[in-house]
C-alpha cells in the first residue's frame, strides 16, 4: 500500500510539473544578463555577431531544483537596419526537461536621426521530455501513465517584441517571449522596461544606468525590478537592485576586448529563504568584430588627388558665376559649364570613386551646374 502511494505521489508531481511548464515557461527567461532571450527585437543590437552562454539555478542549494542553460546568437544585417538570431533554452525540473529553440528576426525603423524603433519576431518549437533515467526505484516504470503523449510532446512556439532607442542613451522595451505555444492560445506573460545611461565626469569614463523591469506573470504574482548598474570605462560593471518577489540583486562583470563575463546573485529575503537562500546566474558572451579594412597608400593618395580636383572645379564654377555678374556676355556660360560637367564624368570613370562624401560632393556640383544651365536656357 505504501509503495502504491509513493507511485501515485510521484506521478502526480510529474503531471503537475508538466502542466505548469507547458502553460507558463516564464520562470526560465534570464533577461538581465541576456536580454535577447526574452526579446527578439534585440537581434542585431551589437556591432557584429554576438553570442551568449547563460546558466541559472532557480533555487540554489536545493537538490534537483529547477535549472536553466541558455545559448543565444544574433547579428545585424543590411547596414544594421535588420538582424537575425537563434536561441536555445534548456530547462530542467527534476526528471522533467524542456527544450525551447527559436529563430528570430528584427527590423529597425528610423523615426528621426536619434530615434529608432525596432520590432522583432521569433518562431520555433518546444519539446517536453520525461527523463526516465532520472526516476527513482519508487516509480513503476511500466505504468502506462508515464508513456502518455503529454510527457513527450513537441509544440510550435512564437514570440514578439519591440525596442525604442534614443541615441545610445535610453531604451524602452516590451516583449512577449512565449506569445503562443501549440494550441494553447495567446499567453498573457510579457516583460516591459526602460533604462537610461548617464555619463559621469568630463571624460565619460564612468557611467550610471538605472533600469526598471515589469513582469506580468500568469500563474505567479506580478514582479518589478529596480536596478542600478555602474560602469567604469566599459570594462568593469557592478549591479545592485531589488525584486519585488523578495530578492536583493547584486552583480559583477568584466569586459575583456570582445569577451564579457557576468555574474548575478539573487538573495531571497522572503519565504523562499527558508527553502534556499539564493539563486545564481552566470553568463559568458563573445562579440565578434569585423576585421578592419586596411587603407592602402595609393587609396590615400587618390583621395587627396580627387579632393584637390573637386576643389578646383568648385572654384571654376564660382569664378564663372562671378565673371558673368561683373562682365555679362564675356563668356559662353553654358559651354563652359558643359565642359566642367564632362570633367566631373571623367573623374568618376578614372578613379572609380567609392568615398561617400566625395560622391555627394560630385552630385552637388552636377546639380548646381544643371540649375545654372537651366537658368540660361530659360
Amino acid at each position: 500500500m505504501k509503495a502504491l502511494m509513493k507511485i501515485t505521489v510521484a506521478i502526480a508531481l510529474i503531471l503537475l510539473c508538466i502542466q505548469a511548464n507547458a502553460q507558463d515557461r516564464s520562470g526560465y527567461y534570464t533577461n538581465l544578463l541576456n536580454p535577447f532571450l526574452v526579446n527578439p527585437a534585440m537581434a542585431g543590437s551589437f556591432d557584429n555577431v554576438h553570442t551568449v552562454f547563460n546558466a541559472k539555478t532557480m533555487v540554489g542549494g536545493a537538490a534537483a531544483s529547477p535549472r536553466t542553460l541558455n545559448f543565444g546568437i544574433h547579428s545585424p544585417l543590411m547596414n544594421k537596419t535588420s538582424g537575425i538570431g537563434a536561441k536555445v533554452i534548456t530547462h530542467w525540473v527534476g526528471a522533467y526537461q524542456i527544450v525551447n529553440a527559436e529563430a528570430a528576426y528584427s527590423k529597425l525603423v528610423r523615426l528621426k536621426t536619434d530615434h529608432t524603433l525596432t520590432f522583432g519576431l521569433s518562431l520555433g518549437f518546444m519539446q517536453n521530455t520525461l527523463r526516465m533515467d532520472a526516476l527513482t526505484s519508487t516509480v513503476d516504470l511500466s505504468d502506462p501513465t508515464l508513456s502518455t503523449q503529454n510527457l513527450n510532446k513537441i509544440r510550435f512556439t512564437s514570440g514578439a517584441g519591440m525596442v525604442y532607442r534614443f541615441k545610445n542613451k535610453a531604451e524602452i522595451y516590451a516583449s512577449s517571449p512565449m506569445l503562443t505555444t501549440g494550441d494553447l492560445g495567446l499567453n498573457g506573460f510579457f516583460v516591459a522596461g526602460a533604462n537610461y545611461n548617464f555619463d559621469l565626469g568630463q571624460t565619460g569614463d564612468y557611467q550610471l544606468k538605472p533600469a526598471v523591469n515589469y513582469y506580468n506573470f500568469i500563474n505567479s504574482p506580478k514582479m518589478i525590478d529596480l536596478l542600478v548598474t555602474g560602469n567604469w570605462q566599459k570594462t568593469v560593471f557592478v549591479t545592485a537592485g531589488y525584486r519585488t518577489s523578495g530578492a536583493v540583486v547584486s552583480g559583477l562583470g568584466f569586459n575583456f576586448k570582445n569577451v564579457t563575463i557576468g555574474y548575478n546573485f539573487y538573495y531571497h529575503t522572503g519565504n523562499l529563504n527558508y527553502l534556499a537562500p539564493a539563486q545564481n546566474e552566470v553568463a559568458l558572451a563573445f562579440n565578434f568584430k569585423s576585421p578592419e579594412k586596411k587603407i592602402k597608400k595609393e587609396d590615400v593618395v587618390n583621395d587627396q588627388i580627387i579632393q584637390d580636383q573637386l576643389d578646383k572645379i568648385n572654384s571654376k564654377i564660382n569664378g564663372i558665376i562671378n565673371l558673368e555678374k561683373t562682365n555679362p556676355g564675356y563668356l559662353n556660360v553654358k559651354n563652359e559649364l558643359s565642359k566642367i560637367n564632362k570633367e566631373l564624368e571623367r573623374i568618376l570613370v578614372k578613379y572609380k570613386i567609392e568615398n561617400i562624401d566625395q560622391l555627394k560632393k560630385i552630385k552637388e556640383l552636377q546639380t548646381n551646374i544643371e540649375l545654372i544651365i537651366a537658368k540660361y536656357n530659360g
